[in-house]
């Protein structure tokens, strides 16, 4: 079984690769890579293991202003040379926040791919109509599921 086989999950997840700010309310901070979002939470990768139950603030940086949530570690297993992290929020209404984050941040790597590849030069409100005609219907919604939180 695998991070993302959990039996019980409560919540479907969604992938995403995306590097995020840890750092746990005691210690210093860790930059490591966003896994997947559910409704209960988000799973990263990191090179070191994170032990049960440690509160955690998460931060992504890729929009101003940065968002950051706060959550527990509710899982943590070995993956080959990596260690697989399930975080779980503290407030659910973070799972939307974090949810509209990720597509501001897809939404500003449009608009810098479309000035690096077509030197096309886009307001944020121009890149974020094509985005959304464009990518919107490929954007699962966060929806329950069958399946365990993270």
């Amino acid at each position: 079984m695998n991070a993302h086989q959990h039996p019980g999950r409560t919540f479907i997840r969604h992938p995403i690769d995306m590097p995020i700010d840890v750092k746990p309310r005691e210690g210093e901070h860790y930059l490591e890579e966003l896994r997947n979002l559910s409704l209960g939470g988000v799973a990263f990768s990191s090179k070191q293991p994170w032990r049960g139950g440690t509160p955690i603030r998460i931060t992504i940086s890729c929009c101003t202003p940065a968002a950051s949530m706060d959550g527990h570690v509710a899982w943590c297993e070995a993956c080959g040379d990596h260690y697989e992290v399930g975080v779980a929020f503290e407030d659910s209404a973070d799972a939307y926040r974090m949810r509209l984050v990720e597509q501001a941040c897809h939404i500003q790597q449009y608009r810098l791919d479309q000035v690096v590849h077509n030197a096309r030069y886009l307001t944020l409100d121009e890149a974020a109509a094509e985005w959304i005609q464009q990518y919107a219907p490929y954007f699962a919604p966060l929806e329950k599921g069958t399946f365990r939180s993270a």
